[in-house]
């Protein structure tokens, strides 16, 4: 097969040495086959891969599998993207040029256990997320566009589109569905990115980002640039070569500030001594740490240069021994270097928007020690390919959970996910968990590592094919269960769709689908909620139970700039809410409801002690969010100083507790006006006049500031149509493309709540 220029570019990141150590389980690996990362493969039958195919394994790995009946033959030129899965019990073709998408999966075998030929014809496409299951035939040239399954033959040329959701999205209005969600007959919402029949994909969320370092940095920015699961698309541009400092300082003169910079250097560079003391040279250890010192003192003084800025720890190779088991000791370059990273993340702490990253961790997890000598003679390059993705990854997880993107809900299975077995099969007593067995252990550490999250702020749920009373006695009764029923925020233990269910659980916390991370050991199930759900993160889980923890604990999705009080007690606030929904059963009117809760809404000042959890709640919330605008706390503190400004953390509490700062409401003068910058409500204090509330203190406060009109003007996103739809029946009149209120005279606060600490 003659490669053309278009193909030798595209190959030319991948790695083709890396391909023959990575692909050696195959029994055949053709001329020119490379690899991005590691795919994981699982040969018991035959499996071969042609000429200048490429296995795309960077952000997650792709799977080949054949049983011990079961041959996999991939053509020449064939690209298998990040997350794909081919497996075979009985064979799979897949012929010269075909392209199969992100987390496609083609299997032999359908829905019903039967196993064939199943056939893909040169040139075909295979999109994101699709299904090929069973003995098929996909003909040459046809096109599969994302979250299809296919189960029958598709002609050469056709184009296969996904189960329409178009319908759905008509009967809305009809059926009304509150939250902008189109829902078809299982009520899985289309979501708002449905088109023309084709499976929604999550928009793409571009960042720009400025990378300063003193080697060669070019392929970070690459990796950078590939969509991952959330859309999120880092823009990278690299800056001079080797002029990290002066770099960074003409940031802050830029008016166009990046969302991120990143200053990656190698402890030599920054301090010269250090550099010394690797050639064996005594030195001065005060001296390097005044290097230090003196480099953090700029990222202090010019750190409003970009919104975040993020500086990778500094690494020694992982082959150097130095002085051997004196390196520890005082004067050791491994001691030393230790005392650098303490000092730069004990000065980082201090500044809100900067962050240490652990580059540490990128070494360890490359397969070659992360160093190659060639790359850096060659062309200053100071780590492999493999350090280059995983920092990748690590960035973007950054990135998205600094700017509001990441997960907060765990969805988990029951059987064979939390605990080993079918419980309504075995019974509790013999569920493996716990005791001595290594599968059992695993079980047990999964739900540990589950429960910590839930102390970052992360809520947990439960969606199972079980009976309730089954599963949730074996929780309360087996003595190993670290995960009780009380630990969850709501549950779904039935035997309908495990998508609908998670639809209703959502609705339930009122969050989005795109807050939700889906785990379950049946890949059969995760290519529903996928097909489904696209949203919702649904990673690959491992077959062998005793990777789970590992699995868990290698999430991208969960990354936070802070974690607050609120975040800590959040999974019990939620069972506290279900007790109000209980009492809300109970009586016979809304006003009855509220007065039994004796509800307070304290208003204060946004201020250096509550800047953080302020700053999370603006970035974060989605749906009760007039304007989506997103600050550092560095910018939201500052904006609040301004003249003509005032920005105001909102508080919730009723006598089943407190629920925390849950509100921000930000406004601006501008002459007769008083503008809403910001009105932000997380969505679990909703529906109890505490938007009402915030609004009433928006047109006191705009009366305080000499107002004569309070202007609020909603820019509508694909998420916040619950906040726009408010505003359409908050009482205010129809100004222009919002609304506006005067400012004359003095309302009184909404019946039944409290009003404390409002000027």
């Amino acid at each position: 097969m003659a490669v053309t220029s278009a193909h030798e570019r595209r190959w030319l990141a991948p790695s083709r040495w890396l391909a023959a150590v990575y692909l050696s389980a195959c029994d055949h690996v053709g001329a020119g086959a490379r690899t991005v990362g590691r795919p994981l493969v699982h040969n018991e039958g035959r499996i071969s891969i042609g000429r200048y195919a490429l296995l795309r394994s960077s952000a997650s790995p792709v799977r080949l599998t054949a049983t011990a009946s079961g041959s996999i033959a991939i053509g020449d030129g064939v690209l298998l993207d990040v997350g794909a899965t081919v497996f075979s019990e009985a064979s799979v073709r897949i012929g010269d040029g075909v392209e199969i998408g992100p987390g496609a999966l083609v299997c032999d075998r359908d829905d019903q256990g039967r196993s064939g030929e199943l056939v893909v014809e040169p040139g075909a496409r295979i999109g994101a997320a699709v299904q090929v299951l069973g003995p098929v035939r996909v003909g040459r040239g046809a096109v599969v566009l994302a979250g299809a399954v296919v189960r029958a033959d598709v002609p050469a040329g056709a184009t296969v589109e996904p189960q329409a959701r178009q319908a759905a999205a008509r009967g809305h209005e009809a059926n009304g569905v509150s939250h902008g969600d189109a829902v078809h007959e299982s009520g899985i919402p289309s979501g708002e990115h449905a088109t023309n029949g084709v499976a929604a994909r999550v928009a793409a969320r571009k960042v720009r980002a400025v990378l300063l370092a003193d080697f060669t940095v070019n392929e970070l920015a690459e990796h950078l640039g590939e969509e991952d699961f959330d859309g999120l698309v880092v823009e990278a541009e690299v800056g001079p070569f080797d002029q990290v400092v002066p770099g960074f300082m003409a940031l802050a003169a830029e008016a166009a500030k990046p969302d991120v910079a990143l200053l990656w250097t190698r402890p030599d560079r920054v301090s010269p001594a250090f550099g010394r003391l690797l050639l064996g040279e005594s030195t001065d250890i005060d001296g390097i740490l005044a290097d230090v010192d003196a480099f953090t003192a700029v990222l202090r003084s010019h750190a409003s240069g970009a919104r975040f800025v993020l500086v990778p720890d500094w690494v020694l190779p992982s082959a150097r021994r130095g002085y051997g088991l004196l390196e520890w000791r005082a004067g050791g370059a491994t001691s030393v270097l230790a005392r650098m990273n303490l000092r730069l993340a004990e000065a980082a702490a201090g500044l809100p928007n900067v962050f240490v990253l652990d580059a540490q961790r990128w070494l360890a997890s490359a397969g070659d020690g992360g160093i190659d000598p060639k790359l850096w003679y060659a062309g200053k390059v100071a780590f492999s390919t493999d350090v280059f993705a995983e920092a990748a990854r690590d960035v973007r997880a950054a990135v998205r959970g600094l700017t509001g993107m990441s997960r907060k809900l765990v969805v988990v299975d029951l059987d064979d996910t939390l605990w080993g077995g079918i419980v309504g099969d075995v019974g509790w007593e013999n569920l493996r968990l716990g005791g001595h067995d290594p599968s059992g252990e695993a079980y047990v550490q999964l739900q540990r590592q589950i429960l910590a999250l839930t102390k970052r702020g992360i809520a947990l749920a439960v969606v199972s094919k079980n009976e309730e009373s089954t599963a949730l006695h074996a929780m309360r009764s087996h003595p190993e269960m670290a995960i009780r029923p009380e630990a969850l925020a709501a549950y779904r233990i039935n035997w309908r769709d495990k998508a609908q269910n998670i639809v209703e659980i959502a609705q339930e916390l009122n969050l989005g689908l795109q807050s939700v991370v889906f785990i379950d050991d049946n890949p059969i199930e995760r290519g529903r909620v996928r097909e489904a759900l696209p949203e919702v993160y649904v990673p690959e889980w491992p077959s062998d139970p005793t990777r789970y923890p590992d699995a868990l604990d290698g999430l991208r999705c969960f990354d936070t700039a802070h974690i607050s009080a609120e975040d800590v007690e959040r999974n019990a606030m939620y069972a506290t809410e279900r007790e109000r929904s209980a009492l809300r059963g109970k009586v016979s009117s809304f006003d009855e409801w509220l007065a039994t809760l004796d509800l307070k809404v304290r208003f204060e000042r946004v201020a250096p002690t509550n800047i953080a959890r302020a700053a999370q709640l603006l970035n974060k919330t989605n749906q009760m969010n007039l304007r989506t605008r997103r600050l550092s706390e560095g910018e939201l503190l500052s904006w609040a100083k301004e003249d003509g400004h005032e920005a105001w953390a909102v508080h919730v509490s009723d006598r089943f507790g407190a629920a925390g700062l849950t509100g921000i409401l930000a406004v601006a003068r501008e002459g007769d006006d008083v503008h809403l910058a910001d009105y932000v409500l997380s969505c679990r204090v909703m529906g109890r006049r505490v938007e009402e509330t915030m609004v009433w203190a928006a047109r006191r406060r705009g009366a305080a500031l000499g107002g004569r009109r309070l202007v609020a003007v909603p820019l509508p996103t694909a998420k916040n149509k619950p906040c726009v739809d408010f505003f359409a029946r908050a009482g205010l009149d129809r100004a222009g493309d919002g609304y506006a209120a005067p400012l004359e005279g003095s309302e009184p606060a909404p019946p039944l709540v409290v009003v404390e600490g409002l000027e």
